[in-house]
């Protein structure tokens, strides 16, 4: 082999001594054993120069040699670094092959340190007396295989390590390595905290509900906004009413399908999601095992199962579930996890939700906060804000902080028509023009953000609907006034540059109905040009509060975490978490409430007992007006109501961008006048 040091040439000491010694093994004598082992020992230290590379194996012409030969190297060589160092001598790496042994050790080492120090399983073999040859070929061998050599050759880490370490002092190399060690094992620990805390935490249930992760696989993107998505569902099977099919597999063929297409959705666009489903009936383990097998890889699984409250009958002498009050557990999920998680996506179990909407949700609400904080007018409102008169409601100008903390994106709920000659849209649409013209282009509603599905399995469900077929019953253009946000003025400042790129997309707003009861209206509430207010529909008066048939219920809500603590600490009569008490609360809220004041938001967005009275908004803009339109996918109210509330929602879109043209014309005439003036 090639040697890394000038080659010698004369044999080295140690080669004589091998040489010898199996002269003396030859004579086959225990004392001749003993004596070839002695002389090499004692021939080693009548030389200076060594060779690095020995090879037993070569230097015995591939015959079996004795054990007493392995010892007779081993020996020659520590014998030689104890008892003649040099201070000229560099540090030398040595590498002993022994084939008969099938042992190969790689020492580095400073001529001058004690090897009985550095390496005791060699010094005790070469200084052990001499036993019987199957036992010490055994015993060599196995020692060998073990030693710190060996372990250097394998872990590069801890063969620098010991180059290192012979560069220290003798008296301080105990402490280095010690220390050395150490920095290692800090440093790993560093790198694992922070490649654990920048992914999301992904979790299932386990029995004390304790989120854990569902499985190794984590998904392949950036740290992202955190989202709890919470369904509940109180039944497993459907039981007939509401249009629905008797003993239809509700959680195999609604739940189950429904959630997995949103949750696949919102993974897409790159959230970090995990579920929590709250149940009113106890999950079977099959069914369970089921719906962890269908998530995503890094998506958690929470179950609350039989999660109905119990709660006093109306006499007041029997304590029963209450399932009206099943809809208000997720304020206690949501309680616990408030700190987990940056979006709380809470809906109804035949709901859909795409990736899509949580992005404009999140999108909005962001442009919203940036002009609370930047635009919002501290000295008071330019021109005082008026409800007594639809034909005097403010639509544009300043607003104050105090309105424009109660603004929140809004949604409508959409059903797709299964057949038309069972249930339709109306036939007579409300006498306001439908113009679809935005700068001289047309735009109509696209139907894939809401209603293209990809569900499985999928019972009669279309998978890629026209926008004809998308249909709204829940509200109408009566219900809706648009207002124009205050824009961005022209400015350097650094605030300004925090506006996206959207931002002066965020322009004129429908504003919905729902805020008025139990609130100062001239400060906390927002108006708007009515649809009515050309006198499109007569006599009739512009809504308010929020009646069933035009507040536009959304069958669930979001929130930011901020919007949440906002909402709990001031902006919402009662609580918006638990807990539930007096004099807002009756009974830990199970009294009066009813679902939909939970789930379907008219606590948030309403001003009823313990209402929140904020205010929803949807973007007319073209580019966003379609993500506001959430999928019903039990597609049942078109069976259950009359065909005259069924309003196709491209019809009420083209509605409200003619109320959009006559606000901006009036609010030019506006203008001129003031000029004029």
């Amino acid at each position: 082999r090639q040697t890394t040091t000038p080659a010698v040439t004369h044999q080295s000491s140690i080669t004589r001594s091998c040489d010898t010694a199996a002269g003396a093994v030859e004579e086959s004598s225990q004392q001749g054993r003993r004596d070839a082992y002695t002389y090499a020992s004692e021939s080693s230290s009548r030389y200076t120069e060594r060779e690095r590379e020995i090879d037993c194996y070569k230097l015995f012409g591939g015959t079996k040699a004795p054990i007493c030969v392995i010892r007779c190297i081993i020996r020659s060589f520590v014998h030689s670094y104890i008892h003649e160092p040099t201070q000229q001598q560099q540090y030398k790496h040595h590498t002993i092959s022994i084939s008969t042994a099938e042992i190969q050790l790689s020492i580095i080492m400073k001529p001058s340190a004690n090897p009985r120090r550095l390496l005791p399983e060699l010094a005790a073999v070469a200084t052990a007396p001499t036993v019987d040859d199957s036992d010490t070929t055994e015993t060599c061998s196995k020692r060998a295989h073990t030693t710190f050599l060996k372990a250097q050759r394998r872990i590069p880490a801890l063969k620098k390590a010991a180059e290192i370490a012979l560069r220290v002092p003798p008296h301080l190399r105990y402490a280095f390595i010690f220390f050395w060690f150490c920095w290692k094992i800090a440093l790993t620990i560093a790198l694992i905290f922070f490649f654990h805390s920048s992914s999301s935490p992904t979790a299932v249930s386990t029995n004390n509900g304790v989120l854990l992760p569902n499985n190794g696989n984590m998904n392949n993107h950036p740290p992202s906004t955190r989202i709890l998505y919470i369904i509940t569902t109180l039944a497993e099977f459907n039981n007939g009413k509401r249009a629905t099919t008797r003993g239809q597999d509700r959680l195999g063929e609604v739940l189950i399908p429904v959630m997995m297409d949103s949750i696949n959705s919102m993974t897409n666009a790159g959230y970090d999601v995990d579920v929590c489903l709250i149940l009113g009936y106890e999950l079977r383990e099959e069914r369970e095992l089921h719906i962890r097998s269908r998530l995503p890889p890094g998506v958690g699984l929470h179950v609350w199962d039989d999660a109905l409250p119990s709660g006093y009958e109306k006499d007041k002498t029997k304590i029963v579930s209450n399932t009206r009050a099943l809809a208000r557990q997720h304020r206690y999920v949501i309680k616990d996890y408030l700190e987990h998680y940056d979006l709380f996506v809470v809906f109804e179990d035949d709901m859909r939700i795409s990736g899509q909407h949580v992005s404009h949700f999140l999108e909005m609400s962001h442009e919203l906060n940036l002009r609370r904080q930047i635009l919002a007018s501290a000295s008071g409102m330019d021109v005082p804000e008026t409800f007594d008169d639809a034909q005097q409601m403010k639509y544009f100008g300043d607003m104050t902080e105090e309105q424009m903390e109660r603004l929140i994106p809004g949604f409508i709920r959409v059903e797709v028509v299964l057949n038309h000659t069972v249930a339709s849209a109306q036939t007579e649409v409300d006498p306001v023009p439908l113009d679809h013209k935005f700068n001289h282009k047309e735009v109509h509603v696209d139907p894939s953000v809401c209603c293209h599905v990809n569900m499985e399995p999928n019972i009669n469900t279309p998978t890629t609907p026209v926008v004809d077929d998308v249909i709204i019953w829940e509200t109408n253009v009566r219900a809706f006034s648009l207002r124009q946000l205050p824009v961005l003025p022209p400015t350097s400042s650094t605030k300004a540059q925090m506006f996206t790129t959207n931002s002066s997309k965020y322009d004129w707003m429908v504003v919905m109905l729902g805020p008025g009861k139990n609130i100062d209206k001239s400060k906390k509430m927002i108006g708007g040009y009515w649809s009515g207010r050309e006198g499109a529909f007569g006599d009739f008066p512009r809504p308010s509060g929020g009646p069933p048939t035009l507040i536009a219920q959304q069958g669930g809500w979001m929130a930011t975490r901020d919007q949440i603590i906002r909402m709990n600490s001031g902006l919402c009569m009662g609580s918006f978490l638990p807990p539930f008490d007096n004099p807002i609360y009756k009974e830990d809220g199970q009294q009066s409430m009813n679902v939909e004041f939970w789930s379907g938001s008219y606590q948030i967005f309403t001003g009823v007992r313990g209402g929140c009275n904020m205010q929803r908004l949807i973007s007319m803009h073209p580019d966003h007006f379609s993500n506001h339109l959430l999928y019903h996918v039990a597609n049942n109210k078109q069976r259950q109501l009359s065909q005259d509330r069924m309003v196709r929602v491209d019809h009420l879109y083209g509605q409200l961008n003619t109320v959009r043209k006559q606000a901006i014309k009036a609010k030019e005439n506006v203008i001129k006048s003031k000029q004029e003036d």
